[in-house]
């Protein structure tokens, strides 16, 4: 009985770590993806075209 609670107490931290990656992961990427196209923005467009 111990050790089917052990595996399972295992396999949970496993899939808590993994979910935890993932979503780092995806921050990561999300950012990444954020200051990109922030920087083809203000290549593309200068504060005076904004401005008129």
């Amino acid at each position: 009985m111990v050790s089917v609670e052990f595996k399972q107490d295992k396999h949970n931290l496993f899939v808590s770590f993994l979910m935890i990656v993932i979503a780092l992961l995806f921050l990561l990427y999300m950012g990444s993806s954020l200051v990109h196209s922030t920087k083809v923005f203000w290549e593309n467009y200068s504060i005076e075209d904004l401005l008129d």
